[in-house]
């Protein structure tokens, strides 16, 4: 097998499994979770409490990820933990509406989704060898499970079939992944893969300039993910149209890298996030124009998630749990909304978020750029210590 297919099999795999792992974990926050908790404000807590160890937690797991070695066997160890939150689903469908029971459960299930997520994670980012097409492949499956799980939960709801059906399919998830890793080398990039591109090199690269380039990038996510909390449209409630919509959010994902290692990734982040500004001016009365947007906004996820990588250089993990901090802090301000504690979002405000993720990417790659450029220079001999001080 070629290193080309391998690469293809690990990100076909992770893609896949990622589409059902968010299937399951949604499918049982919605049918479980909701009849398990005792009222609306129990409901919001616990989703607060579900995206902080889904998506806050998966820093330290990336870390752990980074430093273990064990991308494979930590996600399938990520899909087992989610069968266990299903067993406790089960186990307890006859249980009256609470706050520890749903708790427990939520912790749980986020706790399986965080190290499922880094470690396929980790797995698609050492592949991807600073090109932004895998990352995107592998991400973009997640939206279709999120569409999805709502819609089946409507339809079997908190029932025992439900429950067995997540159990056996992470189980079945788990085998795939844990077989996955044996065949495919643990995800471990080949010896002559792990050759360093010329722009990294051993000569200390100027703080500065990497502070700059993170924080342009983390901001960036950050936004995204609030963008995608206030993007309540009232023609979502179209079937035809909320499928449309979320195509777009998988297509943009999907195409975003692939279009970015052609043509460039600054060129790339500014002309989709300039259209998606100007389309999502038109989206609240034309559904047209917020489907593209939404896929032109999306179109910047791999880039940011690639080039962060490419900063942490052999820390892919802990890269991977950076952007996803963002991505729970994006949606703390709605879910503060949904509990009374603060206002909440409107869409028109989306030309303004987009705006402002343009400068935070275009600020991220330009510093990021200028890193790998003041590395070349040092390890050429044409810059001088101090001179990188100065810098």
């Amino acid at each position: 097998m070629t290193e080309r297919e391998v690469s293809r099999q690990i990100v076909g795999i992770s893609a896949a499994i990622h589409f059902l792992v968010d299937l399951a974990c949604i499918f049982l926050a919605t049918a479980f979770l909701i009849p398990l908790c005792g009222d609306r404000m129990d409901w919001v807590w616990v989703v607060m409490l579900y995206n902080m160890f889904a998506f806050a937690f998966q820093l330290p797991i990336g870390a752990l990820g980074d430093r273990a070695g064990v991308s494979w066997k930590l996600a399938a160890a990520g899909c087992l933990i989610i069968a266990g939150a299903y067993g406790i689903a089960w186990a307890g469908i006859s249980a009256s509406p609470g706050h520890v029971l749903p708790a427990v459960i939520a912790v749980v299930a986020g706790i399986g989704n965080s190290c499922f997520h880094v470690g396929c994670g980790i797995a698609v980012l050492k592949r991807s060898r600073g090109r932004a097409a895998l990352p995107g492949i592998y991400v973009s499956t997640g939206a279709f499970g999120v569409y999805l799980a709502p819609i089946l939960a409507s339809r079997f709801g908190p029932f025992a079939l439900g429950a067995a059906a997540g159990i056996l399919v992470m189980l079945g998830c788990a085998f795939s992944l844990a077989r996955s890793g044996k065949t495919l080398q643990n995800g471990k990039v080949p010896p002559e893969e792990e050759r360093e591109p010329a722009h990294r090199s051993g000569a200390s690269p100027s703080a500065a300039l990497m502070l700059t380039a993170a924080s342009g990038l983390l901001i960036t996510v950050l936004l995204r993910s609030y963008a995608g909390t206030i993007m309540a449209f009232s023609w979502k409630s179209v079937p035809l149209l909320a499928l449309l919509f979320t195509l777009g959010i998988v297509l943009g994902k999907m195409l975003g890298g692939v279009i970015g290692d052609r043509i460039g990734w600054m060129k790339t982040a500014m002309v989709s996030l300039l259209a998606a500004a100007v389309l999502f001016a038109a989206a609240l009365e034309h559904p047209a124009a917020g489907i593209a947007a939404v896929f032109l906004f999306n179109m910047t996820m791999p880039i940011t998630l690639t080039a962060l990588a490419d900063l942490m250089k052999d820390r892919p993990g802990t890269a991977f749990g950076m952007t996803t901090l963002m991505l729970f802090l994006g949606t703390v301000p709605s879910l503060f909304a949904a509990a009374g504690i603060a206002g909440k979002g409107t869409p028109d405000q989306l030309p303004v978020v987009v705006l402002l993720s343009a400068v935070g990417i275009a600020a991220g790659l330009w510093a990021r750029n200028r890193f790998f450029c003041r590395q070349n220079e040092r390890s050429a001999g044409l810059l001088e210590p101090e001179q990188e001080e100065e810098g």
